[in-house]
């Protein structure tokens, strides 16, 4: 076997620092921080104290039980231990891949015992500290048999990475603060035989209640990643002081667990240097580009990038991320690490600039009811910028230059029609496979009265009345092609109640409530999950109010493929409040208000929109927040769900649910008032001596006094027009029927 090693700085024989000394009464009374954890009784403790190339790690509780296997990568370069950590030393992790090579990966395990696997009581404790991070997630320490079996603590990235506590198949997911790269944390999470609670440098974070954590079945104890996990990374990192309890540790204990530690990490001033130099790397034109460099050395660290010997203006973090353009092609990056002791240069990285048109899809043939509408995606990859131009059969459709074909009231001529786009940049040109199109009947059709002409006066894409009768397994889409299906849950009290009373002003249609994991489940389509703009409305009624352990499912537009979800959630929180969740495919997400707590048996009026650039939360006709699209990406593969997730997790919605309508854009304040008030917008301007109204229908009614008597406006179609009184007033309603 060949040999490879990275160069690391030799540790150096320094006293150790002592923080700031925050905690030195906390601490008076403790001798050591092994002492400290040995003194609460854990089951085993790996202090990771273990000597460089060693196969065996030792148990300080008992040295001849649960002793854990090392893992090395291919190269026998990693874990490498004797590195500085809490008291003395630590293990190390290390992501790499030699030029050449396959990633390597490494950890620690110890094999599967039932002692350190029980239902009761338990608490896990260990040190963490991160070198970097990537796109996903990563685990740093997992006691799992299956991805739903056992506990797992994971590192999340994104835009503010996280240190996340998973139990899949206990429904627990966990936050317990943000990474500081290459700053310890002390993480411990301990169950009660009731509530999982979740510490994070002796603060606790979160807490679930009333689920019961999953077992492992089977699996090792693993550090610095676990094979279980499948798809999950490894580690980049070090882990020390692990221990596990077959008790609950308190928050008394925990927190002097941290004040322990923190005043006894081993940290030897160290000057700034390379772990692994940015790789080369290829983008198209017009797309990111991105270098990373894994430094290590005492904190803090500074970067500044270079693009050959010129600096790079904000370039200051280990990654750097660029809209590369071609004349970048053949540009070599390099990037100078410094902290207080020294600096290091890294060795220069080559972009290579493509300019390559590709499809990463192509149109999808679909069918549709007449009067629906219809949407195509042209999904291009590699270089841009690109343009569209969307053909009907092969004759262009004037004006049809977006990325999404839209096509309104369909009718039964434009069965079997076919579409197709052209895609081009500066440097080529590519086209679609044709669709189809198929028009069928409408199987059922719904009547337009009351509330129902409100909506469909501002022209939805799906609208769902939720009136049917008793045991009706379909929830007619009113306007477009997209039913759902009312769907029970697994349990008998998971069900669906139809004929509910509406709270819907003037309205006599009736809605359905759903308990448990009972929900409407309405099968994707790009219709329902425009890019762009778009509006999601909903009336709901919350039967009670929030109980725990965990937010309740009132909508979602979600699914999961790729590197996270994607599309959007609506929670009701555990203080009954009401939040947009936004998705943006690498677990990330924008929480975004949607109101205040709401009331128990009360109707509210629920509404997002999306310009393409902003969303805007409203709530009973008022706007409660805003922000901006950020990296929102839309729904691509699940299923819209009322009233539960889509992919069974978290708790169902118990209430109500009532004209749900999905639009392929942004409705105004006034719109969405209107839909509130369940009335039109009487609209009103001056021509020269006459007064014109308009409204989209409904009845144009006048009186004397505001206050009424209201008669008929004999044949007044809208735009109406009628001379300015001179002598009097004149009041103007519309009469909704």
């Amino acid at each position: 076997m060949k040999t490879f090693r990275s160069t690391f700085p030799k540790r150096l024989a320094l006293p150790l620092l002592a923080a700031s000394g925050l905690f030195a009464g906390t601490t008076a009374n403790a001798a050591s921080y092994p002492e400290t954890v040995l003194a609460d009784k854990p089951a085993v403790y790996y202090r990771l104290e273990d000597p460089a190339a060693s196969s065996i790690i030792t148990n300080a509780v008992n040295p001849d039980a649960y002793q854990a296997n090392v893992m090395y990568d291919d190269y026998g370069s990693f874990p490498q231990f004797e590195q500085a950590g809490i008291s003395s030393n630590s293990v190390s992790f290390h992501l790499y891949t030699p030029e050449g090579g396959t990633a390597q990966k490494s950890h620690i395990e110890v094999p599967f015992a039932p002692e350190l696997n029980q239902t009761g009581p338990f608490a896990v404790e260990f040190w963490a500290r991160a070198s970097s991070w990537g796109s996903g997630v990563r685990c740093v320490v997992g006691n799992i048999s299956g991805f739903s079996d056992g506990w797992w603590f994971r590192q999340e990235a994104g835009t503010t990475p996280r240190w996340i506590y998973v139990q899949n198949g206990g429904g627990i997911y966990m936050a317990g603060g943000n990474i500081t790269k290459n700053e310890w944390t002390h993480l411990v999470v301990t169950y009660d035989g009731t509530t999982v609670f979740f510490y994070a440098n002796g603060v606790q974070t979160w807490t679930s209640t009333g689920t019961i954590p999953s077992l492992n079945n089977g699996g090792p104890l693993c550090m610095g990643g676990d094979p279980a996990l499948g798809g999950e990374d490894f580690f980049d990192g070090n882990v020390d002081e692990l221990a596990i309890y077959t008790n609950a540790l308190t928050a008394d204990q925990i927190k002097l667990h941290y004040a322990v530690g923190s005043t006894n990490i081993a940290v030897p001033p160290v000057a700034a240097y390379v772990v692994a130099d940015p790789s080369p790397a290829s983008a198209y034109a017009g797309r990111t580009a991105t270098f990373t460099v894994n430094a290590g050395g005492t904190t803090p660290l500074s970067y500044q990038w270079y693009k050959g010997n010129a600096p790079i203006g904000g370039a200051s973090s280990d990654i750097l991320t660029f809209t590369c353009a071609y004349a970048d092609n053949g540009a070599t990056y390099k990037v100078v690490v410094t902290n207080l002791y020294g600096s290091a240069t890294s060795a220069p990285a080559a972009l290579t600039v493509m300019t390559d048109l590709t499809l990463e899809s192509s149109t999808a043939s679909i069918t549709r009811n007449v009067g629906s509408k219809a949407a195509f995606i042209a999904v291009p990859g590699g270089a841009l910028p690109v343009t569209y131009q969307w053909y009907k059969g092969t004759t262009q459709i004037p004006g049809a230059t977006n990325q999404v074909l839209w096509l309104s009231n369909l009718q039964l001529a434009d069965d079997q029609t076919t579409y197709k786009a052209e895609i081009a940049n500066p440097w080529s040109i590519t086209n679609t496979e044709p669709a189809t199109l198929t028009v069928v009947p409408r199987a059922v059709t719904v009547p337009v009265t009351g509330y129902a002409k409100v909506v469909m006066a501002d022209d939805p894409v799906a609208f769902w009345r939720l009136d049917e009768p008793n045991g009706s397994a379909t929830a007619v889409d009113a306007t477009g092609s997209f039913d759902g299906a009312y769907t029970p849950g697994p349990d008998p009290e998971d069900i669906v109640t139809y004929g509910v009373d509406s709270g819907i002003p003037h309205e006599t249609n009736k809605a359905v409530s759903v308990t448990g994991k009972a929900q409407i489940q309405i099968p994707w389509a790009l219709e329902l999950n425009p890019h762009g703009a778009f509006t999601a409305e909903l009336w709901i009624k919350p039967a009670v109010l929030n109980p725990g352990p965990d937010f309740i499912d009132v909508a979602t537009s979600e699914g999961l493929a790729g590197s996270g979800p994607h599309g959007w959630l609506l929670y009701q929180m555990l203080d009954n409040t009401l939040v947009w969740v936004l998705f943006s495919q690498n677990w990330n997400a924008a929480w975004l208000g949607a109101g205040p707590a709401v009331e128990a048996n009360t109707w509210n009026h629920v509404v997002l929109t999306c310009d393409g650039t902003l969303f805007y939360s409203y709530f009973n006709g008022n706007l409660v927040a805003e922000q901006p699209y950020g990296e929102f990406v839309p729904n691509g593969d699940g299923w819209t769900s009322l009233g539960f997730r889509f992919d069974g997790g978290g708790s169902g919605f118990e209430g109500a649910i009532d004209d749900v309508a999905f639009y392929n854009k942004a409705l105004t304040l006034q719109q969405v008032q209107a839909h509130y008030a369940a009335t039109v917008r009487l609209s009103a301007s001056q021509s020269g001596n006459d007064l014109v109204l308009s409204w989209p229908f409904g009845t144009l009614q006048q009186a004397d006094q505001v206050t009424g008597t209201y008669t008929d406006v004999p044949t007044a179609t809208s735009p109406y027009t009628a001379a300015i009184n001179t002598t009097g007033s004149k009041y103007y309603r519309v009469l909704v029927q």
